[in-house]
């Protein structure tokens, strides 16, 4: 009776250590397939965005208060209509991002017509209107390109524009030994404008010339 007794538990056990190695198999073959899940979600949310930056869909639509541009003529939603443009929010004074950025579009317009390609017009909007006067301001666009269009303006309707643009901007003090007194902390995206006048796409920093051609041509696609 005894020996059936001990028989008995030596099953019981053997039953319950091959239900517990199952279950660690069956566990550890769901743990496999949730990593591989996982990595498939991963590597779409990275290749969700089919350009480097964020599509908008539908376009937002915006109104164009009353700026100037560099020859002293008003800007209006009529200069952003009939084909693509970018729009970059920056000032004359800054030391880093605004130079890089527009000698990058300078490239990438270069690259676009020595291949026969369109390029969208590229306006260059100041957000340092107390010291970004207009012939200042044309002198610093035509610098990087002859048909760059420089915006200025009443500070009121910039910061208009800007809301509108989902554009962040903040005069900060600069160093004591700085001439220029102050700078300008901004977003540095590219806003793509397309041709019936509506924000249709923000290219995020790093720019570089080759990836803004690249993803001009996807929302041109996207757009058709």
């Amino acid at each position: 009776m005894k020996s059936k007794s001990l028989l008995l538990v030596a099953a019981i056990i053997a039953m319950l250590g091959g239900y517990w190695l199952s279950s660690m198999q069956k566990n550890a073959g769901d743990a496999d397939v949730l990593s591989d899940k996982e990595q498939a979600l991963a590597t779409a949310r990275a290749n969700f965005s089919p350009i480097q930056g964020t599509v908008l869909s539908p376009p937002r639509k915006i109104a164009i208060p009353a700026l100037i541009k560099d020859d002293g003529n008003t800007f209006t939603l009529n200069d952003l209509t009939g084909r693509w443009h970018f729009l970059f929010f920056g000032y004359t004074h800054c030391p880093d991002v605004c130079p890089v950025t527009m000698g990058v579009m300078a490239q990438a317009k270069k690259m676009a017509t020595e291949n026969n390609h369109i390029f969208p017009g590229v306006i260059f909007v100041s957000v340092d209107p107390e010291r970004d006067k207009v012939e200042m301001l044309a002198d610093y666009v035509q610098y990087f390109d002859k048909e760059f269009i420089g915006v200025t303006g009443d500070e009121k309707l910039i910061k208009a524009l800007t809301l509108q643009m989902s554009v962040v901007y903040l005069k900060v003090q600069a160093e004591a030994s700085s001439v220029n007194g102050y700078l300008v902390d901004h977003s540095s995206s590219l806003i793509l404008i397309n041709p019936e006048g509506k924000l249709a796409a923000y290219f995020n920093s790093p720019h570089d010339a080759k990836k803004i051609l690249q993803d001009f041509q996807t929302m041109v696609n996207l757009s058709n």
